[in-house]
């Protein structure tokens, strides 16, 4: 007898879990191979606070289309603006039907919004996020809704331009007076982000190897930019450097090499967790949790008296401004900050207008030793004019005609006042003048000092000299000098 045959549904109509899962009401985006931030704690999206079924599953289509371009905090607050809408028709218009939704019951959402006493920014996000919610959800067809223009770009509060919530210097030196006694991971990465104001994120989630070096032998951090989903390298001291080296021997002793972050979940704080953040990044919420601590216990407070609260992202907006403050161009603060719009980095500016320089140094042509030789770069990549402009003005020691390899907060210089006769100097084509002007002193010198059989000092000067000649006439070359 004939075996009767199973029949199987069209392999299109059978749903793969993660469909299934895209239709509850709660998502654990673990499960959704979305990019998931492994610092934060959070992994849920919840839509059961929107109370209209046929608005939620809108919702749902469009956090979902929003999750392969937006990160999972713009989508938690995405739905929580939808949020906003659904409570407002549940209270108001209770009946309401998509095909409803027009010009003047959005006028009457505005008026809803203030009287509900949010502040002007959340005003302008929860409308400016339900305009994108109702665009795409007419353009896709997730709801029957007009597809006329119902909210307009002058419906959205105007906002006040937000300063940098900066540290100010003396909750800094009060900070630092008390570091030594948060514990050693949360020290290393507070110092981290203090010295290169990345965001806390990035940084907890710094790769293990995240040290590179440039022909000058100066250093330079390797991270992801969470927002412009990319790699990037910025210079860093290297007292940074011997903080991060720190940190890669502390990982060693405690994973072994089998992690992959520099700053991963300390063995006390995941065998607690049953092993379940075992060589993920730190949770981004301890690293506020024990600066407050920690300014609770030690007392800092700022010039009016209060407790400071700490919060990671102040790092970054401490560097932004202190960046400006030091002269350092627009252009190079953003590079540097990574920023996507110069209007971002312009927060900054508006404090401290007055210190931007009008032009920045020249860095351009070759860069050279004493020995007249150019310095060749292994890693090309750090060589762009914006990364090593910041590098030399800002991170190394400026010299009247050059610079030093040597990092300004590094121990006091043992080749005091022989900067030419010493490997570190560096130096370009706009000293050149300088150097022909020193060439000219230091032979008048030679001079008298062979006229007095003051040997000693014809030797050093001589040296200096050679050293002069050698850069003058590298720098030459090709420059019609």
């Amino acid at each position: 007898m004939e075996a009767k045959k199973l029949v199987q549904l069209p392999t299109n109509l059978v749903k793969t879990q993660v469909e299934l899962d895209y239709e509850k009401d709660v998502w654990d985006i673990r499960n959704l191979n979305i990019e998931l931030n492994l610092s934060r704690a959070e992994y849920r999206l919840n839509f059961s606070g929107i109370k209209q079924l046929w608005l939620r599953e809108a919702a749902k289509h469009f956090i979902r289309f929003s999750l392969a371009t937006k990160s999972y905090s713009d989508c938690v607050n995405k739905i929580g603006s939808i949020g906003w809408f659904s409570k407002f028709l549940a209270t108001c218009h209770s009946s309401i039907q998509p095909q409803e939704i027009d010009r003047s019951l959005m006028v009457e959402y505005f008026s809803y919004l203030l009287n509900q006493g949010l502040g002007v920014e959340s005003r302008r996000k929860n409308i400016y996020q339900l305009r994108q919610f109702l665009t795409l959800c007419a353009r896709e067809s997730w709801l029957k809704i007009t597809e006329k223009q119902i909210i307009f770009d002058d419906d959205t509060p105007k906002r006040k331009d937000p300063l940098p919530r900066y540290i100010p210097q003396e909750v800094l030196i009060q900070l630092n007076q008390h570091i030594d006694k948060l514990p050693l991971l949360i020290m290393r990465l507070v110092l981290v982000l203090q010295a290169t104001g990345r965001r806390v994120g990035e940084t907890c989630q710094l790769p293990f190897d995240c040290l590179l070096q440039d022909a000058q032998g100066d250093w330079f951090l390797l991270h992801y930019q969470s927002k412009m989903k990319q790699e990037d390298a910025i210079p860093i001291t290297r007292e940074t450097v011997a903080v991060v080296q720190e940190q890669q021997q502390c990982v060693r002793e405690d994973y072994g090499d089998n992690c992959s972050y520099l700053f991963p979940t300390p063995r006390s704080v995941y065998e607690k967790s049953g092993g379940r953040r075992k060589g993920k990044p730190i949770n981004q919420e301890l690293v506020g949790d024990h600066l407050n601590r920690l300014a609770i216990a030690e007392d800092i407070r700022d010039s009016s008296g209060n407790i400071w609260r700490f919060q990671a992202h102040q790092f970054r907006h401490t560097v932004g401004t202190t960046m400006i403050n030091n002269g350092v161009p627009i252009h190079i603060v953003k590079r540097f900050l990574g920023h996507i719009s110069f209007e971002m980095t312009m927060r900054y500016a508006h404090i401290h207008d007055q210190t931007l320089k009008l032009e920045f140094a020249k860095f351009q042509g070759k860069v050279v030793n004493i020995a007249g030789q150019v310095i060749e770069s292994e890693n090309p990549d750090l060589d762009t004019t914006d990364l090593q402009w910041f590098k030399r003005n800002i991170q190394a020691q400026a010299l009247p005609n050059g610079s030093c390899a040597l990092p300004a907060p590094m121990k006091e210089c043992p080749h005091a006042n022989a900067c030419l006769t010493c490997t570190h100097f560096r130096t370009t084509i706009e000293f050149l003048g300088q150097h022909q002007e020193q060439l000219q002193q230091t032979e008048r010198l030679i001079e008298k000092a062979r006229d007095n059989g003051w040997n000693r000092q014809v030797e050093m000067n001589e040296r200096v000299a050679n050293s002069l000649r050698n850069i003058i006439s590298s720098l030459g070359d090709g420059n019609g000098n």
